[in-house]
């Protein structure tokens, strides 16, 4: 098992973790940076055809922002998330696309990031899943989204991984709570 970090870490946007157990790469939220944070570019640190699962804790682009790139960029698998974070990622993908585009609109040589075709195919790759549910992920892997209170459809991310004698749990927060 190996957890690497590829955003978030050193700054509070850009989400993103990659799991690894029993062969296969989890990618756990694939957020824009944003702001200030550590990388002008939102460029993706991975390869994005190895990753072989991505799981979302919520749809605040900072979380999500990145899913039409990892597609764009050769990701295959399906974009795991609940139901309702997957309606909302319906509005924002497409929205955050559609900036994209007219941000960069009469700019030479600046392309968006993804455009508003690589949402729509990131929308494709959605799997929807209700909360509490347990889903048999791969060997060895099973994941199941609970609320976590931050808005629609956000969810912490539980994850139970066994390989050869060892077992752990990990979970991910994504964002918790709301205040009122």
């Amino acid at each position: 098992m190996k957890l690497s970090f590829f955003g978030a870490a050193h700054a509070v946007t850009g989400s993103c973790h990659c799991l690894e157990a029993n062969g296969r790469k989890i990618l756990i939220d694939c957020g824009l940076q944003q702001g200030r944070d550590e990388h002008d570019d939102n460029a993706l640190d991975f390869a994005p055809g190895q990753i072989d699962y991505c799981l979302v804790t919520h749809a605040h682009i900072d979380h999500s922002g990145r899913l039409p790139l990892l597609v764009k960029e050769g990701f295959q698998g399906q974009i795991i998330t609940t139901r309702l974070t997957a309606q909302l990622l319906s509005i924002m993908l497409r929205d955050s696309a559609h900036i994209q585009e007219s941000e960069r609109a009469g700019r030479d040589a600046v392309e968006p990031l993804y455009t508003v075709a690589d949402a729509e195919a990131a929308l494709q790759q959605l799997y929807p899943v209700e909360y509490g549910q347990v889903l048999d992920l791969c060997e060895g892997v099973r994941v199941r989204f609970t609320d976590a209170g931050h808005l629609l459809g956000s969810s912490e991310v539980e994850l139970w991984l066994t390989e050869g004698d060892v077992e752990r749990k990990i979970v991910f927060s994504g964002d918790l709570g709301n205040i009122d």
